[in-house]
């Protein structure tokens, strides 16, 4: 019977784990039904292993729910990387890694064979050529060794310090942006891989609002990054977030959202059977494969830039292009006047227009008008009617702000009697 191994082969699966199953903490074990309960127990213990100081569980009427907690004021590093820094490997490679550094160590510069005999002179183990051969050109993938040509064969050195590890004054202030890239941009990881390098920590900056799952979508998004550079279409999987059906889709990648209130990230697809732009959320995409070459990419670029102004948020709208939303707002001119900033600044261009003292009417036309719902309830209290020519939308207001009047009004009933 195989023994459980701490180390990751598949990060498809431990990111989906981490997301279901702790990110979210809604989940217990007997709702857990795609392999067997010790398959579960594996991936728990896998994960806690990595996160035990931020690890949090209780009772329910459902079972034991785990989740994790972090808070990122109190933290300077995403302990999400850890996901990232266990790797599967025998007892020959993790030899032959420390074999290859030491020999090469003095700016040697040696053949496959020259390096099996002394390894095998030195360390007195016996390594076939091929695989140290492999091993070779693996590491100068990586960039830590560099091949020389000699004659017909390659030989390989240690490749150059990087900028940073040279000493020096710039040295520091290369170091100084890599703290703060390793968890503030993406791809996070990498920077926190440099420090790593060089012994260190981000130990400068600290976020109120940091957005530390995003590393568990990075594979996923520099694959479809790569696609895009080289103007490709791409087939994926989608797992939706409210059927739970998975769905393989076929379009072009053209821009990546990200949501400043939320942080979520969202891609933006064309579809060419549909005729249409459409964004789905990066965290339900998986197995992206990239396909062949689009020589049209650049218009349909163009195309996208002239939509995005009349989206609210991500949408593209369903059968009715263009929904418009009106509403009517009591703004005191004198006393608030940065809530008529904040419609100027907010509004997305929408129109605002002074209809008599103290009403404004505001009046945006967007493709989806459900997106600008969150947004028109932060003026409750001061809105006077609301018109929109999604009337689904519009009733979905009218009923959350009718039962959050009866909720305070009867409150407010209570407290006076």
């Amino acid at each position: 019977m195989s023994g459980f191994q701490e180390s990751i082969k598949n990060f498809d699966k431990i990111r989906d784990y981490m997301r279901q199953f702790f990110l979210y903490g809604f989940k217990v074990r007997t709702e857990f039904q795609d392999k067997s309960p010790r398959t579960y127990d594996n991936e728990r213990r896998r994960i806690e292993n990595y996160l035990a100081p931020y690890i949090h569980g209780e009772y329910t009427a459902k079972g034991k729910q785990v989740s994790i907690r972090i808070n990122p004021k109190h933290i300077f590093s995403n302990p999400l990387y850890a996901a990232w820094k266990s790797k599967s490997f025998t007892d020959r490679d993790l030899l032959l890694h420390f074999f290859l550094l030491d020999l090469l160590f003095e700016g040697q510069v040696l053949s496959p064979s020259k390096l099996c005999d002394q390894i095998s002179l030195k360390y007195g183990e016996t390594l076939d050529v091929q695989t140290v051969r492999l091993k070779c050109r693996e590491y100068e993938k990586l960039g830590i060794l560099c091949s020389v040509k000699e004659g017909k064969s390659l030989s390989y050195k240690l490749a150059s310090p990087l900028a940073f590890e040279k000493p020096g004054p710039l040295r520091e202030h290369l170091l100084t942006a890599v703290k703060f890239c390793s968890e503030a941009m993406p791809f996070g990881f990498v920077g926190n891989t440099l420090l790593d390098r060089e012994f260190l920590h981000n130990d400068r900056f600290c976020f109120k609002h940091g957005f530390l799952v995003h590393t568990l979508e990075d594979e996923i998004l520099l694959r479809i990054l790569s696609a895009m550079r080289e103007r490709r279409y791409i087939r994926f999987v989608n797992h939706s977030s409210r059927s739970g059906l998975q769905t393989t889709l076929f379009g072009l990648p053209l821009k990546i959202f990200v949501s400043t209130r939320t942080g979520r990230r969202y891609l933006c697809l064309y579809f060419e059977p549909r005729r249409r732009f459409n964004c789905l959320r990066l965290d339900c995409i998986s197995q992206v494969e990239a396909l062949e070459f689009c020589p049209g990419y650049e218009d349909l670029q163009k195309k996208l830039s002239k939509n995005l102004p009349n989206c609210w948020g991500v949408s593209f709208g369903g059968r009715s292009r263009m929904e418009t939303l009106c509403l009517k707002l009591q703004i005191d001119e004198k006393t608030e006047s940065y809530l008529l900033n904040r419609l100027k600044r907010e509004g997305r261009g929408g129109e605002i227009l002074r209809i008599c003292e103290n009403t404004f009417l505001y009046t945006g036309t967007f493709y989806d008008a459900n997106e600008m719902l969150n947004w028109v309830k932060t003026f409750t209290g001061r809105i006077l009617d609301v018109q929109c020519s999604n009337v689904e939308a519009q009733n979905k207001l009218t009923a959350d702000l009718d039962i959050l009047y009866r909720m305070y009004a009867d409150r407010g009933a209570n407290e006076n009697a």
